[in-house]
């Protein structure tokens, strides 16, 4: 099953779509890091985290 996970800060368009849960972990660690100057930890990006139908 395909999951997804918006960026949720004011007029920032950043989604990711992947099979991989930890794939997407690592790269939303890595935008808010470098796009943001936040760090997030993995629980508050899993609850971020929707399943695609």
């Amino acid at each position: 099953m395909v999951k997804s996970f918006s960026c949720s800060q004011e007029d920032c368009a950043f989604e990711i779509h992947s099979n991989d849960e930890g794939e997407i972990v690592s790269m939303v660690k890595e935008h808010a890091t470098n796009v943001h100057g936040m760090t997030l930890n993995e629980g508050d990006i899993k609850s971020g985290i929707t399943e695609m139908h």
